[in-house]
C-alpha cells in the first residue's frame, strides 16, 4: 500500500523567498524589541508633528499594504514591461537613498497614522498583510520574476525583485528611527 501524500500547495520562487524571509526576520526581531515597552512610551512623539515608534510601525504597514496590492492589481495585466537596466538604476539609487540616513517626506497616500495606536493591533494587522504578501509571492509566475509590477513614487517601475528589496531597506530605513527613538526614552 502506498503512503505517498499528493499536495497542491505552491511553493514560493526560492530566490522571492529569501527575500521575504530576510523581511519576516526583520519584522519578527523589531516586535520583539518592542513588546517589553509601555504602550505610554511606543505612543509618545519626539516632538510636535513627529511620529512615535507605533506611527513609525503603523507607515510600514501601510506602505507595505499598498505595495502589496499594486502587485496583485498589477500582475493581472496582459502585458507587463520587462525590468531593463533603466529600471536597476533607478533601484538601486533608491536603495542608495534609503541607505543614507537622509530624511524623506512620507508621500500623502501613506502619511495619515492614527494619532495613538496599541502594538498588539498592529502585529496583527502586520500578521495579516505578511500573509497576504506572501500568497502574492507564492502565486506570482515564473515569467513574470523580471516584469515591472510596483511603482515606486520616485523611483518608478520595479520588478518584484526590486520591490521587495525596497520594501526591506524601507524597514530598515525606519527600524533606524525606532532604535533611535527607543535610545532616546530609555536613557
Amino acid at each position: 500500500m502506498s503512503t505517498t501524500v499528493y499536495s497542491h500547495l505552491q511553493l514560493m520562487n526560492p530566490l522571492l523567498e529569501s527575500r521575504y524571509l530576510k523581511l519576516e526576520e526583520s519584522r519578527n526581531r523589531l516586535i520583539g524589541e518592542l513588546e517589553g515597552l509601555e504602550e505610554e512610551l511606543l505612543n509618545r512623539s519626539a516632538a510636535a508633528g513627529k511620529w512615535s515608534i507605533n506611527q513609525i510601525v503603523a507607515h510600514v504597514i501601510q506602505v507595505e499594504q499598498l505595495t502589496n496590492s499594486y502587485i496583485q492589481r498589477k500582475v493581472q495585466e496582459q502585458e507587463l514591461e520587462s525590468a531593463t537596466l533603466a529600471h536597476s538604476l533607478r533601484s538601486l539609487l533608491l536603495r542608495i537613498a534609503l541607505h543614507s540616513g537622509m530624511k524623506f517626506k512620507a508621500p500623502a497616500v501613506v502619511s495619515k497614522v492614527p494619532p495613538y495606536v496599541n502594538l498588539n493591533s498592529l502585529r496583527i494587522q502586520w500578521d495579516a498583510t505578511r500573509y497576504a504578501l506572501e500568497d502574492t509571492l507564492t502565486a506570482l509566475p515564473q515569467q513574470q520574476l523580471d516584469k515591472c509590477v510596483f511603482r515606486h513614487p520616485y523611483a518608478g517601475m520595479l520588478n518584484i525583485y526590486q520591490t521587495l528589496d525596497f520594501l526591506h531597506d524601507h524597514f530598515s530605513h525606519h527600524a533606524r528611527q525606532i532604535a533611535r527613538l527607543r535610545q532616546l526614552w530609555l536613557q
